[in-house]
C-alpha cells in the first residue's frame, strides 16, 4: 500500500490470433484490425484497445498493455508499430507479451504442426531468445528499451525457468503466476498459494494475477470476461480488508466485441464485458482514496533489485455464492448474445 491505499494494476493482453479449428473448418488468422483494434465495417467506433483506452482515459486511469510481439513476423511490424503508437501516444504502459505459435499463424493451412505456444515448453536458452526477439521487435516499433522491464507469457504459460530467462534478457518483473491456471498452462511452482507481489529469489519479482476462491472450491482469476463487476468490486474491498498490497486485474484487447464475419469485417460490441469495464473504471475513479491505479512498468522501476527477502504469504479472498450466481446468469446471456444473428 502507499498512503494507506491498495495498489491496483489494470493489465491488458494485446494479441492477434493464429488459425484455429471451428465447426466450419479452419478459421483464418485474425490480425491487428480484427483482434487488436476491433475495427469493423459496420461499426463507427473501434471496439478493441481504443475502447479500453477511452474508458481508462475518461476516469484518469493508466493501464499496462502487454503487447504480443512475436506475431509481427507474420502479421507485420507496421501493424505492431501502429499499436505501439496508439498506446504510448495516450500515455499508457507497454510491456512484453508472447505467443510463439503466432510467428507462423497460418500453420494449419500449410499442413504444419503449430509451435508450442507456452514459453515454458522451451529450454531456458530458447526462452531467453524468444524474449529478446520480442523485445527487439517492440524497440524497433517505438518502445524505448529502458521502459521494457516486465513480461507476461501467453496463456500464463510460464515456468520457474522463465524467471531465469527473464533475468538473462534483462527483465525484472514477471506477471504470470495464476492460481486458477496452475492445473492448466501455468507451470510455475511455488510453496504456497501466493496472491500478491513476491521475490522469486533469482533476480526477478513476480506480480501474480489476483484470484479468489470459488464457493464450491477452486480458484477464479479477476479477468473482466470471467467475473462480474459485483465480484470485482467485492474482491477489491475484501483484498483491502485483508491487507493485500497489490491487486492485478486482467483483460484482453478482444474481450469487448464479437467477430461475426472476418471476411466481411463485421462485428459488434460485447455488451456484458463493456458494461463491466465501464463500471470498474468508474469504481476505481470514485474510490481513489482507497485504491491507487499504477502501471506495472512503474512498479518495476521503483522496486529494489530482487532478491530482497520478501517471503510473506498473502491471503486469497473468498468469493460469495450470491455474486457467483449473478455471474453465471451474465455468462449465460453472453453465450446467447454471441449466437445472435448479425
Amino acid at each position: 500500500m502507499t498512503d494507506g491505499r491498495t495498489r491496483v494494476y489494470f493489465t491488458v493482453d494485446v494479441e492477434c490470433a493464429e488459425e484455429r479449428l471451428g465447426p466450419e473448418g479452419i478459421r483464418p488468422p485474425l490480425g491487428w484490425d480484427e483482434r487488436v483494434f476491433g475495427r469493423f465495417a459496420n461499426q463507427r467506433e473501434e471496439l478493441g484497445i481504443d475502447l479500453i483506452m477511452r474508458e481508462l482515459d475518461s476516469c484518469g486511469l493508466k493501464g499496462t498493455f502487454f503487447l504480443e510481439a512475436l506475431g509481427a513476423a507474420y502479421f507485420g511490424e507496421e501493424g505492431l508499430r501502429d499499436v505501439v503508437q496508439a498506446l504510448r501516444g495516450r500515455g499508457h504502459d507497454v510491456q512484453l507479451h508472447t505467443h510463439p505459435v503466432q510467428r507462423r499463424a497460418d500453420f494449419r493451412s500449410r499442413g504444419e504442426k503449430g509451435a508450442p505456444d507456452n514459453i515454458a515448453d522451451y529450454p531456458v536458452e530458447e526462452q531467453t531468445a524468444l524474449l529478446r526477439e520480442g523485445l527487439d521487435a517492440l524497440v524497433r516499433c517505438g518502445v524505448p528499451r529502458e521502459e521494457l522491464n516486465s513480461f507476461r507469457a501467453g496463456n500464463f504459460g510460464a515456468s520457474n525457468d522463465t524467471w531465469l530467462a527473464m533475468a538473462k534478457a534483462g527483465l525484472t518483473l514477471s506477471s504470470n503466476f495464476n492460481l486458477c491456471y496452475l492445473t492448466k498452462n501455468c507451470k510455475i511452482r511455488w510453496p504456497h498459494a501466493e496472491n500478491a507481489l513476491f521475490d522469486t529469489g533469482v533476480g526477478v519479482w513476480e506480480l501474480p494475477i489476483s484470484n479468489f476462491t470459488e464457493p464450491g472450491g477452486g480458484y477464479r482469476h479477476t479477468q473482466i470476461t470471467a467475473v462480474s463487476f459485483a465480484e470485482m468490486r467485492a474482491f477489491l474491498f475484501e483484498a483491502r480488508r485483508l491487507g493485500l498490497p497489490e491487486v492485478t486485474l486482467v483483460t484482453h484487447s478482444f474481450e469487448y466485441f464479437w467477430v461475426d464475419s472476418p471476411a466481411k469485417k463485421l462485428g459488434r460490441v460485447n455488451r456484458v464485458n463493456r458494461s463491466r469495464l465501464h463500471r470498474l473504471c468508474a469504481f476505481l475513479r470514485d474510490h481513489r482514496h482507497l485504491f491507487e491505479v499504477e502501471t506495472v512498468g512503474a512498479l518495476a522501476r521503483r522496486l529494489p533489485p530482487a532478491p530482497a527477502g520478501r517471503i510473506d504469504q498473502h491471503p486469497v479472498p473468498r468469493g460469495k455464492a450470491r455474486y457467483r450466481f449473478g455471474r453465471l446468469l451474465e455468462q449465460a446471456y453472453k453465450r446467447v448474445e454471441a449466437r445472435l444473428p448479425f
